[in-house]
């Protein structure tokens, strides 16, 4: 029995790693950590850092199931999670480059300092892991950090070898999801106040090409709630399709004006 249970783990992360091999979108690298990486290392969240840990200048992504835990939430006040990020990197690199474990971690400093919705989920977590990478080339390392509401994080050596390479290559292969430009930039004088917040920020990521499902993961929303939204935009702007809607849109965001 406990040979099989063996046998049984080894193929469910060989078909985990060959199935990171067809991640492209934002949506198919979500799937995988809920269907491939979660029954082997439980998780609630994934933040991936990445740029100048010196400076501060970083970029961020987030996959997670909870409310509020987006990449969407962070970058509306993304300034005590860059310092947290920042004191993880240092503690990597002066962990010789190895990846590390906080049990019993406590944010609840963070959200006296910075209360948004994004820093109230994390004071649900209780434990974090810590997997860096090495940028040498691009001179512009990752930092992953697994989040948890649990107590204890273990998770063997090995697995980690022989997951991490690939779930770094994966993420590098999708596009950054950038923040939605705000309302005054997408709007002129023709269609002032026509849409409503919401429906900017669908507008937005349509015209970066994510479909209702994955429009509905970034806002926490359902894929038929984006389609009811689509409905109305499609009858504000006058148009009758997706590709209508983005291409009415000027280079800043504002619609075009008819000739």
């Amino acid at each position: 029995m406990l040979a099989q249970k063996k046998e049984a783990h080894w193929e469910s992360i060989l078909l985990a790693i060959q199935h990171s091999y067809a991640i492209n979108r934002h949506l198919d690298f979500f799937n995988w950590l809920k269907n491939d990486i979660h029954p082997l290392m439980r998780h609630d969240a994934l933040l991936a850092a990445w740029g100048d840990f010196s400076s501060g200048d970083l970029r961020f992504d987030v996959s997670s199931q909870l409310p509020e835990l987006s990449t969407q939430r962070l970058q509306e006040d993304s300034a005590i999670v860059n310092y947290l990020v920042c004191n993880l990197y240092k503690r990597w690199v002066d962990n010789g480059d190895k990846w590390f474990v906080i049990n019993r971690f406590d944010a609840s400093g963070m959200h006296a300092q910075s209360p948004n919705p994004f820093t109230r989920q994390l004071m649900k977590m209780h434990t974090l892991l810590v997997y860096g990478v090495r940028d040498t080339r691009g001179k512009s390392d990752c930092i992953y950090v697994f989040f948890d509401r649990s107590r204890e994080f273990s998770v063997p050596d090995q697995l980690m070898g022989m997951i991490m390479p690939h779930l770094d290559a994966a993420m590098r292969r999708i596009a950054t999801l950038e923040p939605p430009v705000k309302d005054e930039d997408l709007l002129d004088s023709m269609t002032q106040g026509s849409l409503s917040g919401r429906e900017h920020e669908i507008l937005h990521w349509v015209r970066s090409g994510k479909t209702n499902l994955e429009i509905g993961l970034i806002l926490n929303i359902s894929a038929n709630t984006v389609k009811n939204h689509l409905k109305r935009i499609f009858q504000k702007l006058d148009v009758s399709c997706r590709a209508q809607a983005a291409a009415k849109m000027g280079i800043h965001g504002s619609p075009h004006k008819p000739n």
